[in-house]
């Protein structure tokens, strides 16, 4: 009786040890992502001129996205005489695409990317810009992309091209909120001509 108490208390105390998980260092250089964007019918040139149409028929849909982030480097890059340290990430994102006049579906996206944090303001407002390309496969085809290229045939495949800002407080930097558009391309007829874009906000914890 006596071994199956202390047997019972060592996986009491092995269990809780597992649920207050003390170990967080094992996503150090991790970032989480949750957010929601929106199909437009806008070319990627519109949104520099602050153009930004939302699609509302049936080619319309929200996009949920899950994104993990990982820090690969942090670089030494020095311009003008000072010294910058982008930083190279890899984003893994998961989408659904949640279409107006079909049923959801999944998009699965790998990427290389650089982002930009060294901004004068940082002071006030912690401000990154990452800017990237990768691949992106999904199990249907967009709405949008059949809209926008009817009578072509149309590839699940696509090269993804992540856009992102981030704004953070200085003391809290750990929480961001982003700002960025998912741009995914045939790439000129590697895979097929033309593509499309949604834009929409997340928030995001680093480790």
């Amino acid at each position: 009786m006596m071994s199956c108490v202390i047997a019972c208390s060592h996986a009491r105390a092995e269990t809780e040890a597992l649920i207050t998980f003390d170990n967080w260092e094992v996503f150090e250089g991790w970032t989480f992502e949750f957010g929601v964007s929106l199909m437009t019918k806008n070319e990627i040139d519109d949104f520099l001129e602050g153009n930004i149409t939302v699609e509302d028929g049936d080619a319309g849909a929200e996009v949920y996205q899950f994104t993990a982030t990982k820090t690969l480097s942090e670089l030494c890059i020095e311009l003008f005489g000072k010294e910058y340290h982008p930083l190279l990430e890899m984003p893994l994102c998961l989408e659904l695409v949640d279409e107006n006049a079909n049923q959801p579906f999944l998009t699965y996206n790998a990427a290389l990317q650089l982002r930009w944090v060294d901004f004068p303001w940082n002071a006030w407002i912690q401000t990154s810009f990452a800017a990237g390309v990768g691949l992106s496969y999904a199990s249907e085809i967009y709405a949008m992309d059949e809209q926008r290229h009817p009578d072509e045939n149309r590839s699940n495949m696509k090269f993804t091209l992540p856009i992102q800002f981030s704004f953070a407080l200085p003391s809290a930097p750990e929480h961001r909120v982003n700002l960025y558009i998912a741009h995914h391309s045939g790439g000129f007829g590697i895979f097929d001509v033309g593509g499309f874009n949604s834009i929409g906000l997340s928030y995001s914890y680093s480790f």
